[in-house]
This record gives C-alpha cells, sequence and structure tokens, in this order.
C-alpha cells in the first residue's frame, strides 16, 4: 500500500498551483460564469505538459494527475481537468463522467467543444454523449449541462478512476476553504482579540482539520488501489466518494459558521469554492444515493480499504 505522492507529482502541483495563481486564480472562475471561453485554462495546462500524462498506463502519471486535480480544486477551475484526465485518448474517449440516470448531467460538459465526451453509469456501462444542452444555469449548479447519450456498451473499466479523480478535486477544494478559515479566524477580532483564541472555536477547527486529514489519507490509498489494480477497486472508490461527501459538508459547514454572512457573498472566495463544489456532491450521486451505492458494490466486491483485518468498520472518515 503507498499513501504518498511522488516528489515528481508534488512538484507539479506546485507548477499547476503557481500557474492558475498567476493566471488571474478565482477570477477564471467568475469569467466562465459570465460566459467567457475556457481556452486559457486548455492552453496554460497544455503547456505544463498536465494532458500528456496517461494516469490509466502509469502510477506515476496517476499520481500527478491526482495532485494536479486538487491544484485545480483550490481554484474551483472551470476546466473538466478530472474528467479528461480520467479518460483514454488512445481510445478516443477525451474525457469521462459517471452520471445519473434516466437523466444523464454532466458538469463543465460543454467548456471545450472540441472534446468527446463518454458517460458512465457507475455499473459497467459507457455511452457516447451525442448532444449536451444548455447549461442549467442555477446558483448550484451554474455550469453543469443535461446531455444526451448513444448506445451503451462495456465500459473497459474507466469507472474507478472517473470516480476517483473528481474526488481529488474536492479535496483540493476543500482543503482551500479551511485554509481560508484558518485565515479568517486569525485576521477577524472580537472583544479586542482574534477570533482564533476562542476555545469553542479552535475545537471546532480542530475536529473539521482532523476530518480532512482522514479524507486525504483515503484519497491516497484508493488511488494507490485504482491505480495498481486492486480487486476492491471499485469499491474503494464509491467509498471515498462517501468519504468526500461527509467532508465537504463538514469543511463548508464550519467555514459558514466562521465567516457569518460574509461567506455567501461572492466578495469571498470562500462563496465561489462552496458554490462550485455543489455539482462534483450533487453528480452522479448525492450523499444518500452514494451510500446505497457504496452497499450495493460491498455485496459483490468486498471492501478492505482502510479496514483491520477483521473487517470492522474502522474507515477513516472522521466520523
Amino acid at each position: 500500500m503507498k499513501t504518498e505522492l511522488s516528489a515528481e507529482a508534488l512538484e507539479l502541483e506546485q507548477v499547476v498551483e503557481a500557474a492558475l495563481r498567476k493566471a488571474g486564480g478565482f477570477e477564471l472562475v467568475r469569467q466562465a460564469e459570465a460566459g467567457e471561453p475556457s481556452g486559457t485554462v486548455r492552453t496554460l495546462l497544455a503547456e505544463i505538459g498536465v494532458w500528456e500524462l496517461r494516469p490509466r498506463e502509469s502510477a506515476v502519471d496517476g499520481e500527478a494527475a491526482a495532485a494536479v486535480c486538487r491544484a485545480a480544486g483550490r481554484f474551483a477551475l472551470p476546466y473538466p481537468v478530472a474528467q479528461r484526465l480520467a479518460g483514454d485518448p488512445e481510445s478516443g474517449v477525451d474525457a469521462v463522467a459517471v452520471v445519473p440516470l434516466p437523466s444523464p448531467r454532466i458538469n463543465l460538459a460543454d467548456v471545450d467543444p472540441a472534446l468527446s465526451w463518454f458517460a458512465l453509469d457507475g455499473r459497467g456501462r459507457r455511452a457516447p454523449v451525442v448532444s449536451t444542452g444548455a447549461r442549467v444555469g442555477s446558483k448550484l449548479g451554474a455550469l453543469a449541462c443535461p446531455v444526451e447519450l448513444g448506445e451503451w456498451s462495456g465500459d473497459g473499466g474507466l469507472t474507478p478512476l472517473a470516480l476517483t479523480l473528481p474526488c481529488w478535486v474536492l479535496l483540493g477544494m476543500v482543503d482551500e476553504a479551511l485554509r481560508m478559515t484558518r485565515r479568517h479566524l486569525l485576521d477577524r477580532q472580537q472583544f479586542g482579540r482574534p477570533l482564533a483564541t476562542f476555545q469553542a472555536l479552535q475545537f471546532q477547527l480542530a475536529d473539521t482539520a482532523a476530518q480532512l486529514q482522514g479524507f486525504e489519507e483515503l484519497a491516497k490509498y484508493t488511488l494507490w488501489s485504482v491505480l495498481s489494480g486492486q480487486p476492491g477497486a471499485a469499491t474503494d472508490a464509491v467509498a471515498l466518494r462517501m468519504s468526500a461527501l461527509e467532508t465537504a459538508e463538514a469543511v463548508f459547514r464550519t467555514g459558514h459558521q466562521m465567516f457569518g454572512a460574509m461567506g455567501f457573498c461572492d466578495e469571498t472566495d470562500l462563496s465561489w469554492l462552496s458554490r462550485h463544489s455543489q455539482p462534483i456532491r450533487r453528480l452522479p450521486w448525492g450523499r444518500s444515493q452514494t451510500q446505497a451505492r457504496l452497499l450495493e458494490t460491498v455485496e459483490s466486491v468486498p471492501l478492505a480499504s482502510l479496514f483491520t483485518d477483521t473487517g470492522e468498520d474502522l474507515l477513516v472518515t472522521g466520523t
């Protein structure tokens, strides 16, 4: 079992994060909601060499892909980085996404018209996306689109990585959200002293940080499981999504509570992270649906994950 990313992956993450910050950071997602094209992001990542990664062929590339997804999540990057890196360009599959049925929707499906998309049902089937509808445009899914699918066929083992990499995007989002919250508590004062000195807030932040740490360790384990083709990789990927949803709920709840009303204003970057985490948290399945899918998957594939040898449920989710 390997639960540490390679030095090369961490270095690439730093390069991507620095490049995105220089390109505007959260201004990129603001521009995307305003309808501006995403060519800048696509070209920027191409120049760094992101699209040359082949996570399905190399574990080193897989770790680098996960690190890039985490860097993209820190800015709620309005480009389908995880979906594209989870694809299989050699077979004509540019980007993949697990979709809800019977009404399939894909987040960021229309930002790059040049991509050839395939939808996965999470049960071993895939279908080509033949057309993309208008964006939903809601506050909780501004860049999500309904899609029309072609005929279903076998997915070729695409699903585990397609579920895992979006969780790394969400990991970047919640990690950045917690960092913002900590900075806010240090900067803001109440009764003549920083909010960070209040013990109740310290305890709440510590509990949230512990849950985030558990999610991160599980994300590393699942990445190893998927990239190395472990027997329970498909179940591990669903379990990771369950942990991701629980952690995101806790982190953003803490952030909004400590920011107060200001945390819901678009003048704060926390608001953009929170809103653009919603499509990842809702698609393809919400918390209850993911839990049901996990129980269903466990019936056919034993869940090893971060468990004891006796099989007792000691999964590190922070709950």
